[in-house]
């Protein structure tokens, strides 16, 4: 386990809820201190939140239904079967596969999980910095999630801005394509929503308005309108309703609070969805909070419950 990425990515409440559920004496104001004492005494739970988190945290994603994907490779078995073929080996799951570092994204792993395949990608460039007592050579790297949810709609969840998403999913289209005919993926982005859709979203998770940015007056500028310190919601200020709500909305950031009813732990999940595309959460999540919020956008987009493999 990485202790650097887990502070990167789980957050300082999650530490301290288990450090006062396991009574252990810890100072609260440092996250590096409470990781050392809770994995003193507990590693096993430390190794377990940290696969909660471990590819997620604060992170910008995009969840895209894929309506001609083929029905031969829909489901783990099948499509697994493909990327054996594709990638030439028959050992693709839970193994590091170590390739060369390109620009070009590069499948690094491949995990199962309950309901499809995580599939992480590397790629990376050689760039040259001054340190001060010379020039030093090194490779820079990013790493990028993607997940396919099998099933009836089918999903691909692409951890990564929208715009950065397209190139993900063109890598995953060649995976399940012809090599002579290659196949064009129909996609209709999950977390592209009507302003309509956002409310009824907002009004499920019974989540708060802590920032709407609306177009301005003729089609010219944006305003950014923020809650203060004592504000959960500023649809609940009057000054708010009259002034911008009659505005078109660019962007909404919305606060939920959320409760895990096997571990007690609670925190408050904040988001932010791009009317014109886009989302990113702004707090750190892990696995079961992403999956939460976006059975949510499926439920109202779709008006029932997805079916899944």
């Amino acid at each position: 386990m990485n202790h650097v990425l887990f502070k990167q990515v789980v957050p300082k409440d999650r530490l301290e809820h288990h450090i006062n559920k396991e009574q252990i004496i810890s100072p609260k104001n440092s996250i590096d201190a409470m990781y050392k004492d809770l994995i003193t005494h507990r590693k096993s739970l430390v190794e377990s939140i940290f696969q909660e988190y471990q590819f997620a945290g604060m992170i910008s994603l995009n969840v895209f239904e894929i309506r001609n994907f083929p029905q031969e490779f829909n489901g783990k078995t099948k499509f697994l079967e493909q990327l054996k073929r594709k990638l030439k080996t028959s050992n693709v799951l839970n193994t590091s596969m170590k390739p060369e570092i390109d620009k070009v994204p590069q499948i690094d792993l491949i995990q199962e999980i309950e309901n499809g395949l995580r599939i992480q990608w590397i790629s990376g460039a050689r760039v040259e910095v001054a340190d001060g007592y010379g020039i030093i050579t090194r490779i820079d790297t990013r790493r990028v999630t993607t997940i396919i949810r099998f099933g009836s709609p089918l999903f691909i969840e692409v951890r990564a801005g929208y715009k950065a998403s397209t190139t993900y999913l063109k890598l995953i289209q060649g995976l399940v394509s012809d090599d002579v005919k290659p196949l064009e993926f129909e996609k209709v982005p999950l977390t592209k929503v009507t302003e309509k859709e956002t409310e009824e979203i907002a009004r499920i998770l019974k989540a708060g308005l802590l920032e709407g940015e609306h177009l301005g007056s003729n089609g010219i500028g944006r305003y950014a309108v923020s809650a203060d310190r004592d504000t959960k919601d500023l649809r609940d200020l009057e000054e708010y309703k009259q002034s911008y709500m009659t505005k078109q909305y660019l962007a909404q950031t919305l606060n939920v609070y959320y409760e895990e009813q096997d571990s007690g732990y609670s925190t408050n999940v904040k988001f932010k969805v791009n009317m014109n595309g886009g989302f990113q959460f702004k707090t750190k999540v892990s696995e079961k909070i992403i999956k939460r919020i976006f059975d949510v956008f499926a439920e109202v987009r779709y008006k029932q419950v997805v079916t899944v493999e």
